[in-house]
């Protein structure tokens, strides 16, 4: 059985006439994954990384829950920073951004968020982020190289250090 559920493949342009649904929809190989509204501490997450990414970057380069148009492909990362002047087509940015972070959660089995993982670097991502909070740690991906990291750590593609307690929250919540 393949990463996504069969299903009919779609166009973009299929994809674009869809009804609009409570949650995300997102475009991966011609299937159209639909995941349910976030919850809480999903959304706790994601804040506080674009938080910490706004302290360093300017804010126009920061984005949650912003899709992503990649040949036939429609992915919204949970936080991107966007290439610097980075195309858009169709009214979503045009390419891989230039970092993608996915908050693993119940709407994403591990097979999607390799296949998502290989998709941005292989379009032109720098690095990848899965943020996994049942263990308190951010794998960061650069092309082969995966890195688990579990305290601070400094992004090679960024003039970011992050702090996972910072991330997590001191107490875990």
């Amino acid at each position: 059985m393949g990463v996504f559920p069969l299903a009919t493949s779609l166009t973009i342009d299929e994809f674009e006439q869809l009804a609009r649904h409570d949650g995300i929809q997102e475009l991966l190989d011609g299937v159209v994954v639909e995941m349910p509204p976030p919850k809480l501490r999903h959304s706790e997450l994601v804040k506080r990384i674009a938080k910490i990414l706004e302290r360093h970057l300017p804010g126009a380069r920061v984005w949650t829950e912003t899709g992503f148009l990649i040949g036939p492909h429609c992915p919204q990362p949970d936080v991107a920073v966007s290439h610097p002047d980075q195309a858009t087509e169709r009214g979503w940015f045009s390419g891989a951004p230039f970092v993608a972070i996915e908050v693993a959660s119940r709407g994403n089995t591990p097979d999607q968020l390799e296949w998502k993982k290989d998709l941005y670097l292989a379009s032109g991502a720098s690095e990848v982020w899965i943020v996994y909070d049942k263990t308190r740690s951010v794998v960061v991906h650069t092309g082969a190289e995966a890195i688990r990291h579990m305290g601070r750590f400094l992004s090679r593609a960024l003039p970011v250090e992050i702090s996972t307690e910072e991330i997590f929250g001191s107490d875990g919540n």
